[in-house]
């Protein structure tokens, strides 16, 4: 709890309210049995998506990886928020590495979905979509921008609903369509506004 605490802390006040009280109970991060390590390394993966630290985010995640069993949902969580670190690195500089890993992640979640659709679609769809958006295939971005979206709209996930918004109002932005771009950055605005943010 600590954990998620200062990681709203951390993007509201930059954590200042909790960051010395959340580290005192993190134990002895060497010892495998530490859960709130694997927290911990969950959280700092969101906290530096969100606050665009892409190596940060890439850092945490490969030790959420190393430490987070395959089947559990953090595990899917942590390779969705690297995936799109991953392609935000990529839209800057092409990277072959990083290209096969963002290919990597996707179909691991393509298996992930089989068992947790309704947790996990949305996910998967964005993470399409910004690959084809890479890959200039316009109509199959846009229509898994447009799945992402009602995926976590129908799922209830308003903060990943708002992130598929603003993701697929940027990609509008970039190929010129300013009337699209401006409707999916407002319904993202609507959505973090009704997540709390």
């Amino acid at each position: 709890l600590l954990s998620s605490r200062e990681t709203v802390s951390m993007l509201i006040d930059k954590g200042e309210a909790t960051s010395i009280e959340a580290k005192e109970h993190l134990g002895d991060a060497n010892d495998p049995g530490n859960k709130f390590m694997e927290m911990f390394y969950y959280q700092q993966v969101l906290r530096n998506f969100w606050l665009g630290y892409g190596e940060r985010c890439r850092h945490f995640a490969q030790k959420g990886f190393a430490r987070i069993p395959q089947g559990k949902y953090f595990f899917h969580i942590i390779k969705f928020y690297y995936g799109l670190s991953l392609l935000e690195m990529l839209k800057k500089k092409s990277n072959y590495v990083r290209f096969k890993e963002v290919e990597e992640i996707i179909e691991s979640l393509q298996v992930a979905v089989e068992h947790a659709d309704s947790n996990i679609r949305n996910k998967l769809e964005l993470l399409q979509a910004e690959l084809h958006g890479l890959g200039a295939r316009h109509n199959e971005a846009v229509a898994l921008y447009n799945a992402a979206i009602a995926s976590a709209k129908k799922s209830k996930f308003i903060h990943e609903q708002g992130l598929a918004c603003e993701r697929a109002g940027l990609y509008y932005k970039k190929m010129g369509f300013a009337r699209d771009a401006l409707v999916h950055f407002q319904q993202a605005h609507a959505c973090y506004k009704e997540w709390g943010s």
